[in-house]
Formats: C-alpha cells, structure tokens, sequence
C-alpha cells in the first residue's frame, strides 16, 4: 500500500521468510557457515537453536539458495508428522514413487536412493524446521535414519531447527542416543539493541530505498526496546508504523507512531529506551559477535530482580573475571596479557595475518565433481578441519575463495606439522598457531583454558570464502624458535593441540 508512497520496490518488512533479506550480522554468519560445514563435511545431525522471530526459515532457505547443484535438500516446514509421514514427504520431494509402500520399504527405497548419490558425489539432506514439534517416535526414527553410512560417512544430513524447547526434548532420557549424534549446534540469538538500526537500514536498502531517513533515533530506541531485538517483531513493527506515516502523509516516522503500534500489538517495552542500554551493561558481560557487548540473558536477569545495587555488584565481579579474557573489537584482536606484567588492561594489536607460510611437505589432490574444501578438510584433517581449510588456502595462492574452485582443479594439501605451525614475525619474534575454529565462542573457550601460559593469547578472524570466517587461535610474542617449539610441545601434551600422524 505504502511502497510506492516512500519509494520502495517492494515491502521492506514483509514477515516471509524471504532470503534476499538475510541480515548477515555475525551471528547470522556462523550459524550459516557451520550448518553450510556441517552438511558438506557430512557430519550427519546439525541442530540450530533460536526463538521465535529469530529468523531460523529465513537461514535455511537462504543455505537452500547457496547449496551447490550437487547437493540435494529436502526442506520439511511442518513438522507434525509422524515419522512414517515424515518419510512419504522425504520421499516425495526426492522424486521417489510412495505409493504402497510400507516403512520398512521406503527406508530400503531411500537407503538405495543414497547410495546412488553417494557414487555420483552428491549430498543428500534434509532440513526439517519447528523440529521442536516432531514426536519422540519421529525424533527416533530420525536417528535410525543417520545409520544409513558406508565405513567412513553418513549418507544422509539432517538439521534440525527449532525453538528452545528442542534443546529440552534432547535432555529428555529416552532421546538421548539422538543427542549424542549431534555435531554441530548453533544458536540464532536476538539483535542486540545497537544492531537493531542496522537491520533496519538493510531492509530498506534491499527494498529500494534511497532517499532520506525514514525513522528517527527515538522511534528506532523504541522499536528495540518493544521488539526485545528479534527480527520478526521489528519487522512488524515497522511495517506498522510505515502505514502509519502514509496515513498521515507523513515521510517520517516518529516515535509516538511506533508507540501506538506497539499498543495494538499489546508489545510490552520491558525497559525504557533512555535507560536500556545503561541496564544492559550492567547486568552482564558476554562475547558475542565482534565487540564485547551485553548479555542478553544476565540483562533481563538483572531487570526482573530490579536492583540497580545488584547490578553494579555483577559489574565489578564480571569485570574482575573478564579483566585478563581475550576480546575481540572490529578489524582488531585482542591480547590476553603476559600474566607476569603489571599492567591490568588488555593490549590490542592488529588482526591481519601477514607472516607468509613457511616451507612444507604436502600432497596434491585433482578435484573431483561434488568435492568440497570442507569435506575435504574435514576427511584429511579431522578434527583440525577448520584449520586445514586456512592451510589450503595460504597453500593455494591462486584460490582466493574457497567455495569457487572446480573439477579437475589441482590442489596442494599441506601436512600440519610443527613447522607449519610455527611462524616468524616481521621483528623477528615468533608465533605459534594452536587451532582454528569454525565460531569466535569456541575460540573464546580455547583460549581461556591457555591463560596460565606466560605469554600472550591472540585471536585472528580469517575470511576463507565469502560465507566461511575461521577463528584461529595463536600465542605470541615467544622470542626465540627453540621456545616456539617449546610452545608446540607444551600444547601437544596438556591437549590443547593434536596432530595427525
């Protein structure tokens, strides 16, 4: 109705899982990258944990659009089946015949299906979204399903998306077997509230719009503060609001037009736009994304206990315990300082990677069709697979991104060995590379358990395709080659490294 009024070429804030209007903030991004690794390294179950509005359809459609043409998905958006159900709709949008068929049949008929593909080089998934629906006899037969595999790999991927509930049906004793076999979990969590401009501001670019600004400041503070930053709510919001400027024929919106919406939405604003940001910061610190920002969930914990003491009590503790953690700040790492230094305050240095890769023995491989970098990381170097692709790429110059490569392409896969590990400063100091990971929280983790070491702890964010960011993990400063080795050592024996032999 109001597209034209404001010079869109379509809505903005349609609520329809659309994927050109995926928000790729970093969240978004690792949720994608490890379900994109999950189902192209084969691991089998992949689960993706997010609340309602979050945006888990908008994810998987948008993973639907990116998959290659060798890979094929099934995507189940109705998860109220029972499994015998559930089995005629893979079937069914597999191309394969059902009719007549019992379930012992169609598994036989789909187990034969896989193989097929499997020869070819194909991948065969299933998405299944709202899986928090599906009964415990579909969640079961789900796990029969992903004994389909030869000696080496799970013919069928399947990933579960679902609201947090999901999380609690896997706790339960019975489905415990299922749980076991996830290998991959990511959660979809809510835009924070500084974020929720810039989701804003992207709608409305992918709609068309070029002109002036549409919301004011105070009417994007309310827009968080109502929405509690998940995005169907904000689109709801806006979408109202907008009808509301074209009603009044006004080309701005305010911030009493988001109030009224919020009203007849009978949205609740938990605290005020002027104070939320204050309460956020001192209710809890997590990382999260690039910079150290709120935790949601110690925020609201905070708020519902009320006390502004209580809050500044959890700010001095929180900050005490993070005061020697490894933060992370756009373009930027930071170092967990030399525990011998006097000085309290995290140091930053520059993130870019700039030490060439040293000399080393590898071997090639001739790619075949339906290879995959990550498959083929995650086949050569296990569970080291997230730094074999960093390895691939610093050892195949000529590949700028990982996902664009093709048949019959050479490729060089370096062994991981100590000298690869170890890598020489410009002033002559040395590094030592101790992992790499597919998600700045595992990272985060890793590092944390290294702190007793006596030099610094350093994060670097390494884009390897346009859709994978790896995390690698590094200590620096070590003054001499014979003490990096030394670092390798110590890394290999407490277990924060392992090598293939």
């Amino acid at each position: 109705m109001y597209n034209s009024y404001f010079g869109f070429r379509e809505s903005p804030f349609s609520i329809s899982p659309d994927p050109r209007f995926f928000y790729a903030n970093s969240v978004y991004l690792e949720a994608y990258a490890s379900l994109r690794y999950g189902i192209e390294a084969k691991k089998g179950f992949v689960a993706v944990i997010g609340e309602v509005g979050t945006g888990k359809t908008t994810l998987l459609r948008k993973l639907m659009r990116q998959l290659k043409n060798t890979t094929h998905s099934v995507l189940v958006f109705n998860a109220a089946f029972t499994f015998d159900e559930l089995l005629r709709v893979i079937l069914a949008d597999l191309a394969l015949p059902v009719d007549g068929t019992d379930k012992l049949g169609m598994i036989e008929q789909l187990n034969r299906y896989l193989i097929e593909q499997f020869e070819k080089g194909h991948i065969v998934c299933v998405l299944i979204d709202e899986a928090q629906s599906l009964s415990d006899e579909s969640l079961e037969g789900l796990r029969l399903l992903s004994n389909l595999e030869t000696d080496r790999q799970k013919l069928l991927q399947i990933v579960l998306a679902g609201q947090p509930e999901l999380d609690a049906r896997l706790e339960q004793p019975n489905l415990r077997q299922l749980k076991q076999r996830i290998a991959i979990r990511c959660e979809i969590c809510p835009l924070s509230h500084d974020e929720v401009e810039a989701y804003i501001k992207f709608r409305l670019n992918a709609a068309g719009h070029a002109g002036e600004v549409l919301f004011d400041p105070q009417a994007i503070q309310k827009i968080a503060s109502y929405s509690k930053g998940i995005p169907r709510l904000i689109n709801t919001l806006c979408d109202g609001a907008l009808l509301l400027a074209y009603a009044a024929s006004k080309k701005r919106v305010l911030s009493k037009m988001i109030g009224e919406v919020a009203s007849d939405l009978r949205l609740h604003s938990s605290i005020p736009p002027t104070t939320a940001t204050a309460a956020n910061e001192k209710t809890g610190m997590s990382i999260v994304g690039r910079t150290l920002r709120p935790s949601r969930k110690a925020a609201r914990s905070a708020v519902t206990l009320g006390g502004v003491f209580l809050a500044g009590v959890l700010v001095f503790v929180i900050l005490s315990f993070f005061a020697r953690q490894v933060f992370l700040t756009p373009g930027m790492t930071t170092v967990a300082e030399n525990p011998n230094q006097r000085n309290l305050h995290p140091q930053i240095i520059n993130a870019q990677n700039t030490n060439p890769l040293p000399s080393t023995k590898g071997r090639t491989l001739i790619l075949r069709n339906g290879s995959t970098i990550s498959h083929i990381a995650s086949e050569v170097y296990g569970e080291n697979a997230a730094l074999g692709m960093e390895l691939i790429k610093e050892s195949n110059p000529e590949i700028k991104d990982l996902d664009l490569v093709s048949t019959g392409q050479q490729l060089v896969l370096p062994h991981i060995t100590k000298d690869i590990l170890i890598r020489q400063q410009p002033d002559n100091s040395y590094r030592v590379i101790l992992g790499s990971f597919l998600n700045r929280r595992a990272a985060e983790v890793a590092a944390r358990r290294m702190l007793t070491i006596s030099h610094a702890v350093v994060i670097t964010a390494n884009r390897v395709s346009t859709d994978f960011v790896v995390f690698r993990l590094e200590v620096d400063g070590l003054p001499s080659r014979e003490e990096a080795g030394r670092a390798v050592e110590t890394a290999l024996q407490r277990g924060w490294l392992k090598l293939r032999s």
